[in-house]
């Protein structure tokens, strides 16, 4: 699998709007990329979550070694050929939180690229299949007994050892039960010195807290040596080790699947490309919803003819944007599959189809676990758009809570694709999380370019048209708001000659005072008078059934929230063409990246406040301000940074200064700014993972810096983001604006 992807660009863009920021920035990697081309490219950054770093928060690694595996996964690399790393285990559990960190720092040591972790707990936290009291205690049961035959842990006599369930014929199955975390490596034709089936090569079975590792209460170094010497004799069983192609293997589900009702034919062939789709369980995909960015989510299974219908030309589509990671999810938290026993994974159904079961079919009214569907939906999917709650009549998922009341969710058809992006608000200031859709119900023959049914009044490949149709829809918009945009001077004020760059014709602006917006052409707006422009995504749909000989039924989604960009016209009066600074401003000023203090002037020794600081930093991310009433500062008051102060509170950008005070007009220290940002980046999964020779003991200030900055200072002084001026740091100084200007000026044009 390849690693998640830091957003270089996105990085650039928050240091290069962060005027205030009286700091050594040098980030090789921020450029000036330009404007985007228009031709099918990407419209945003598409964000790739990186689940482990998320929740946690002991491993400190963001290039660590584990990739989840969902129960169909965990059966699939069973049944591969080669040595696999694997760890039972999930965040919820004290021991596995403890221990992370230590294993994966073993696995790196080792070589190891990955280990694959598989919680019993399917939706991480009360689904757990290794409980007796289960209903589905067997899915855990059947897969121990059929795949680790030699999963010998405890006294299997004693009841409590052991996971187990009844047959229908009264017979007690049973398996010991793996706790939390069970770390092993499998080999499916590995055998033991009887030469019986072994597949547990080695296994480490050993549960310890946080507080284990401690000695009065600071980290014992020869407690963690100690557990990472068990951790690398399992991991050192063997030599070599093998990793799943989850695009190899998402291919051959779908073929295995589409084939077992109709033999012979498959859906991907030999010349299709690597997929962009990554499998997703439930905690994952709910931890992603919760997270800012934008994402492209599919709901689907290999299982679902209408899911085999669109998974490789929306791949194909997704990819000819730039699109590198669509995460995939199963409302079938089994996959579907049934295991048990050689010969029990036919005669379902559906033939030989291994994915045929319901049983964990969370979208089902009344299902044990409908709640969890249910939830999903109303807790994060708010603005969701069905063919189902569209229908003159809306079809629902229902279960009854605690108090006995009826609780309803809106029920999605698979495929479901959508984009998302949870600070997301539409022009009306309500909350919109999904971007856009697309819910078509088709299958692998009529889909085909080509499709001609006779005695319909479809024209040839309709269906594939509709698709590509709300393909374009959908991938025209993949962000909240736009953050790419920059400017360009008019030579005068009077010349209509500036431009906006950046766009895409999914776009509309305005000049503030006007009335109606314009649709975007092309990627700049062009003859334009200086002036402060409102840019937005316009209103469009998302498509879904039903569908007739005129296409699928579109439903539009509200347009979006409009940033504001400023075209400007000749020379700052304040910054004559000989100052030292000239260039930086210059060049800033023209890419809007840097603003002035009034209509003539940049206002070079002026110096911001944290109030200020605090608004550029969450424009940079296209973090919206929170509405009115919100949950805010005491001196928030009622001004241009108050939203913005009430988004930094509730995502845990900014802490205040006390007695819930942010005091946002003074001016803003190094410490804070650094301490700000360095928390912003950390919130936003934005930390660089770079690092360079650079030490607080290097500058003769550092015992001056603040204990609530500190942190900030070494990480950031570490990865090379911050640096000093005549080897201080100046923790507790502010920069002017002219100061700030040439060193994002340096840091751009390097």
């Amino acid at each position: 699998m390849k690693a998640i992807i830091q957003t270089r660009r996105i990085l650039a863009v928050l240091l290069t709007l962060v005027l205030a920021a009286p700091l050594g920035l040098i980030h090789a990697n921020a450029a000036d990329k330009g404007a985007v081309s228009q031709s099918r490219a990407l419209q945003a950054e598409v964000n790739q979550f990186n689940y482990f770093d998320q929740v946690y928060p002991r491993l400190n690694d963001k290039n660590h070694v584990f990739k989840t595996a969902t129960y169909e996964d965990i059966v699939h690399l069973f049944e591969s050929e080669g040595n696999f790393a694997v760890l039972f285990g999930g965040a919820w559990s004290g021991q596995t939180q403890a221990t992370i960190g230590f294993i994966n720092q073993v696995a790196k040591e080792q070589g190891i690229k990955t280990i694959y972790n598989f919680d019993t707990k399917l939706d991480g936290t009360a689904l757990d299949i290794a409980d007796t009291g289960s209903p589905y205690a067997y899915k855990y049961v059947d897969l121990a007994n059929k795949y680790l035959k030699n999963l010998n842990l405890y006294d299997k006599d004693i009841a409590a050892n052991n996971v187990s369930y009844q047959k229908e014929d009264g017979t007690t199955v049973a398996a010991n039960k793996i706790n939390a975390p069970f770390l092993f490596i499998y080999n499916k034709d590995h055998k033991g010195n009887d030469g019986e089936p072994a597949p547990i090569v080695s296994y480490l079975n050993e549960s310890k807290v946080w507080e284990d590792f401690l000695t009065n209460g600071a980290l014992d170094a020869s407690k963690v040596t100690a557990y990472k010497k068990l951790v690398s004799d399992t991991l050192g069983t063997v030599a070599n080790y093998s990793v799943i192609d989850e695009s190899d293997y998402i291919k051959e589900a779908f073929n295995l699947n589409y084939a077992g009702e109709n033999p012979g034919k498959v859906i991907f062939n030999e010349q299709d490309a690597d997929l962009v789709y990554e499998h997703v369980t439930y905690h994952q995909l709910k931890e992603i919803l919760k997270s800012n960015g934008n994402y492209l989510l599919f709901f689907g299974g290999s299982w679902c003819p209408n899911t085999q219908a669109l998974i490789k030309y929306v791949n194909e589509y997704a990819k000819e944007h730039g699109i590198e990671k669509i995460y995939f999810f199963d409302t079938k938290l089994d996959g579907g599959v049934e295991v048990r026993e050689a010969g029990n994974n036919t005669g379902g159904p559906k033939g030989d189809n291994p994915h045929y079961t319901e049983v964990l079919q969370i979208r089902t009214t009344d299902h044990p676990y409908a709640k969890l569907y249910v939830d999903l939906v109303n807790n994060y999917l708010t603005n969701i758009i069905t063919e189902n709650n569209s229908a003159e009549t809306p079809r629902t998922i229902n279960y009854t809570n605690t108090f006995g009341q009826v609780v309803s969710g809106d029920r999605l058809q698979v495929p479901y694709l959508f984009s998302y992006n949870r600070s997301n608000k539409d022009v009306n200031g309500t909350s919109a999380p999904i971007l856009g859709h697309i819910e078509l119900m088709y299958s692998w023959s009529n889909i085909q370019p080509d499709y001609v049914k006779e005695g319909e009044d479809f024209v040839a490949g309709a269906r594939y048209q509709n698709l590509i149709k709300a393909l374009d829809a959908l991938f025209a918009r993949l962000e909240a708001t736009t953050v790419r945009l920059t400017s360009t001077k008019a030579t005068s004020s009077t010349n209509a000659d500036g431009a906006i760059n950046g766009t895409s014709t999914a776009l509309e602006y305005r000049l503030v005072g006007e009335s109606e917006y314009k649709k975007v052409t092309g990627g700049s707006i062009t003859g334009l008078i200086p002036g402060t422009y409102e840019v937005r995504y316009a209103s469009k749909p998302g498509y879904q059934g039903p569908t007739t000989k005129d296409g699928a039924t579109a439903k539009l989604y509200p347009a979006g929230q409009a940033v504001q960009i400023q075209v400007r016209s000749g020379e700052y009066a304040d910054v004559s063409a000989d100052a030292w600074y000239y260039p930086a401003v210059d060049y800033l000023a023209s890419r809007n990246i840097t603003a002035g203090t009034e209509s003539e002037g940049f206002g070079p020794n002026v110096k911001l406040n944290r109030g200020q600081f605090v608004v550029l930093l969450l424009k940079a991310y296209g973090i919206q301000p929170e509405a009115a009433g919100a949950d805010n500062f005491a001196d928030a008051g009622d001004t241009y940074y108050t939203g913005y102060l009430a988004a930094a509170k509730r995502l845990g950008i900014a802490g205040g200064s006390g007695d819930n005070r942010f005091n946002p007009e003074a001016e803003i220290s190094r410490q804070d700014l650094a301490a700000l940002l360095y928390r912003a980046l950390g919130v936003l999964d934005r930390l660089p993972a770079g690092a360079t020779a650079g030490t607080l003991e290097g500058y003769s200030d550092a015992a001056n810096i603040a204990g609530y900055a500190e942190p900030a200072f070494t990480a950031l002084v570490k990865a090379g983001i911050i640096g000093g001026n005549g080897g201080k740091l100046n923790p507790e100084g502010t920069s002017t604006r002219a100061e700030t200007a040439q060193i994002l000026y340096n840091l751009l044009t390097k």
